[in-house]
């Protein structure tokens, strides 16, 4: 169950490793949320006796702090807990655990019950910093210690609740039991972490259901109580493609990105999802829209797959179309076309060969130079055999932009790489006006 390493930061772990393998033990199991366990006589117990709970603000910022696992915060602010009475000697154990002193917070919370036995604050928070370290048979001790000496308060109903979450299959009674913790007390502390939790796990049980809109509502809940939840909000993301709505899911994503977390790869693959979902909306152009982003978050020709031929055979069309323009002396149309061809498909050699054509006639022989240069690099490598006389274009750019010993080079290398190849005649000719050029 994943909860385990979410549950880290929330149950305070006094550094016990969290293991999303190991299964919870066996706990007597209760009739539902909030009943006493099955055979057992239900006995009115005492008046529990609680410590006033502090309103000062930065006690209320230290309680969240450490129901967050915000270390930073929890040391900037422990002091604070010096101002908020017996309940301070609870926040100092929470915060030891939190630290990974899980002896110096069992001390704290002994000499706390010795001291205030029908605390329920105290046996909650005992049973769920037992529970952080997978202690699950001692948390519940704590439970039963606590409703035999308090009564089944908010506060234990909260460690109930917790407890249910780490158990196989227990997440919706988990929930159940939070829910009435929280509408118990609705100022209850340490339980927007838990509920968040818990509603993230009800949501993915609705995924494997095939509930799309129940889920969407469970993990939304889950981030009204927990808004900065790594896994909630990529789960929200996923829910979100599930239902549909893709610019929902990417907008996720980008803004978790944004924050800094390497989700690239989710990105792009959610890009590519996307682009096959506006395939089967019949809005081609939407969709190569979709793969080209998948392409720029990182995904290769082969992760695209039958996206990569869709990518193709666009940037084929649109040069097709730019020889059109070309043929028809438009050149601004052609250049436009030719750069869209690039735009979809980077490495067409065809597009690059075109687009040089155009730039050259369009007196920006730089420019030229360059595509044309590609051109034979990739051509040399690949071991292509051209169908003009690609070398020859790129002496006459080199030319044109001044540079005749470019030019010279550019010539000479094709003889000597190609002494018997298809366009030595035409390369003798300019080797031969140049060298004339240059005696004058």
């Amino acid at each position: 169950m994943k909860i385990r390493t979410a549950f880290c930061a929330l149950a305070l772990a006094s550094g016990a490793a969290c293991s999303r393998e190991q299964a919870p033990p066996v706990l007597a199991p209760l009739t539902d949320a909030t009943t006493n366990p099955p055979g057992s006589v239900a006995t009115a117990a005492p008046a529990p006796e609680r410590a006033e709970r502090s309103h000062a603000d930065l006690v209320v910022k230290l309680r969240r702090a450490i129901e967050f696992g915000d270390l930073s915060a929890v040391r900037e602010l422990a002091s604070a807990a010096d101002a908020a009475g017996p309940e301070g000697q609870l926040l100092r154990a929470r915060i030891a655990g939190l630290e990974g002193r899980g002896v110096e917070a069992m001390r704290l919370l002994e000499a706390q019950k010795s001291a205030r036995p029908r605390d329920p604050d105290v046996y909650a928070t005992a049973a769920e910093l037992y529970a952080s370290r997978d202690a699950f048979d001692t948390a519940w001790i704590e439970i039963v210690a606590g409703t035999k000496a308090c009564g089944e308060t908010p506060e234990i109903l909260r460690a109930k609740g917790v407890c249910w979450i780490f158990r196989e299959n227990g997440a919706e009674r988990g929930l159940a039991t939070l829910l009435a913790a929280r509408a118990a007390d609705p100022a209850l502390p340490f339980c927007d972490r838990a509920l968040g939790q818990a509603h993230l796990l009800v949501a993915k049980l609705y995924v494997k259901a095939e509930k799309v809109p129940e889920a969407l509502a469970s993990v939304r809940a889950s981030l009204a109580h927990d808004p900065l939840d790594v896994d909630a909000r990529r789960f929200l993301g996923d829910c979100l493609a599930s239902a549909g709505d893709f610019g929902g899911a990417l907008l996720v994503l980008r803004e978790l990105i944004a924050e800094g977390h390497p989700l690239s790869g989710e990105l792009a693959l959610m890009e590519k999802r996307a682009g096959f979902a506006r395939l089967l909306a019949e809005d081609k152009a939407g969709a190569i829209d979709h793969f080209l982003s998948a392409r720029a978050a990182g995904l290769s020709d082969a992760d695209l797959s039958s996206a990569a031929e869709i990518l193709m055979d666009a940037a084929r069309a649109r040069c097709d179309a730019g020889t059109e323009a070309y043929e028809a002396r438009d050149f601004e149309r052609a250049e436009a076309e030719f750069r869209a061809a690039l735009d979809l498909w980077p490495d067409d050699l065809a597009s690059k060969n075109h687009l040089a054509l155009v730039r050259f006639r369009r007196d920006d022989p730089a420019e030229a130079a360059r595509l044309w240069r590609v051109v034979l690099e990739v051509a040399a490598k690949e071991r292509l055999e051209l169908p003009e006389p690609v070398h020859v274009n790129l002496a006459q750019a080199e030319l044109r932009r001044g540079e005749p010993a470019a030019a010279r080079q550019v010539l000479e290398h094709y003889l000597r790489e190609s002494p018997q190849g298809e366009w030595v005649g035409v390369t003798r000719t300019l080797l031969v006006q140049i060298e004339n050029d240059a005696k004058r």
